[in-house]
């Protein structure tokens, strides 16, 4: 079963690494940590995919506001628990929706074979909109994005705030066989902070917030993990 497609509003910064110490020290004696790994910190690692004319990477630096990218997410980097994303984005709004995959059907997307998309498992789910798009445009793998992540939450608004660290990426595609290497796409240890609401933030982690140095930004880690390849290769 997929997730129900919602919007909601995704805010990113880029903050250094003193920043983001002070602004986390903040939240901790104010929020509770995510429930998902070790009070709040877990690694996630996405494998994103392309289209033939490389819209998820070129729409965004285009700057459309109406933009889609698929993904396979696991964490920690372990084959216990695999999706497959659609990351919707209108302006500053943002839906995710999701369908679980088994190791099988990952390792046969790695491989190129997205047939078994087309079995009733994922009618009405993001598997099947991939299968359609592949064989309207071919989406194939493009790069994976690696980072660490720290989490914090507030019922009220659903509000999410993480910080991602050391993000990296690699120059294949698989990182769940063989032994991947990783490399930083940052020089300097930047943080990417993430604020994420429903309706309204609480007046009290505006405060926590407040004073803080730094610009709202369209940051892609994608895109920021695509350029360093592109890097790499030359």
């Amino acid at each position: 079963m997929e997730d129900e497609k919602k919007y909601r509003h995704e805010l990113k910064y880029i903050i250094n690494s003193g920043y983001y110490e002070i602004l986390r020290q903040r939240l901790k004696a104010a929020m509770k940590p995510d429930i998902h790994g070790e009070n709040g910190v877990y690694r996630i690692t996405s494998l994103y995919l392309d289209d033939v004319f490389e819209s998820a990477y070129n729409d965004k630096i285009l700057g459309f506001d109406v933009r889609k990218k698929y993904r396979i997410r696991f964490y920690n980097l372990s084959p216990d628990f695999i999706r497959l994303e659609i990351k919707n984005k209108k302006g500053s709004m943002v839906s995710k929706r999701s369908v679980k995959l088994t190791f099988e059907d990952y390792q046969r997307l790695i491989q190129g074979d997205k047939a078994f998309l087309s079995e009733d498992r994922f009618s009405g789910t993001p598997g099947e909109e991939l299968y359609a798009s592949d064989r309207l445009v071919r989406v194939s793998p493009s790069a994976v994005v690696d980072y660490v992540r720290e989490a914090f939450i507030c019922p009220a608004g659903n509000v999410r705030l993480t910080f991602d660290r050391g993000l990296k990426t690699m120059s294949g595609m698989d990182a769940l066989n063989g032994n991947p290497e990783f490399y930083n796409v940052f020089e300097n240890r930047e943080v990417i902070f993430e604020v994420k609401y429903d309706g309204f933030i609480p007046e009290y982690i505006r405060g926590l917030l407040a004073g803080m140095p730094f610009t709202e930004e369209s940051v892609s880690k994608y895109v920021l993990c695509r350029d360093f390849k592109k890097r790499l290769a030359k």
